[in-house]
């Protein structure tokens, strides 16, 4: 009986953290993919200034996100991100347009990839 308690236990856990963390990913990738669109429109206007600081809000953002995405995120996705946030704050710096819309849609489809990984769904369980 105490086997199947501990068990009962130990699944409901790991489904709590199931659901809080896609729910935190969701709501973070949302909010950095929102800051991202608003950085794209910038650079489309040729408000090289406002996506400037904008990017580095972005990266702001991401950092103080990347301590508790990193439990449930494999690593080499979140340096994907961090490597692109910072080619995109000096491209914005330098006024390099194609590259800049460039890393822009690169953080855009890292984003996306994030959250499609770790949804539940057959394709991510088996």
């Amino acid at each position: 009986m105490r086997n199947l308690f501990a068990a009962l236990i130990i699944f409901i856990a790991m489904f709590l953290s199931l659901v809080f963390s896609i729910n935190y990913l969701s709501q973070t990738c949302g909010k950095l993919d929102t800051l991202n669109i608003q950085i794209e429109k910038s650079i489309e206007s040729n408000s090289w200034d406002e996506a400037y600081n904008k990017s580095l809000k972005l990266l702001d953002n991401w950092d103080n996100c990347t301590r508790k995405i990193s439990i449930f995120v494999n690593h080499a996705e979140i340096d994907n991100i961090n490597n692109e946030i910072w080619k995109l704050t000096q491209y914005t710096k330098c006024h390099t347009k194609d590259e800049a819309l460039a890393s822009n849609h690169v953080i855009k489809f890292l984003l996306k990839h994030i959250l499609n990984m770790e949804k539940v769904n057959i394709q991510n369980i088996f």
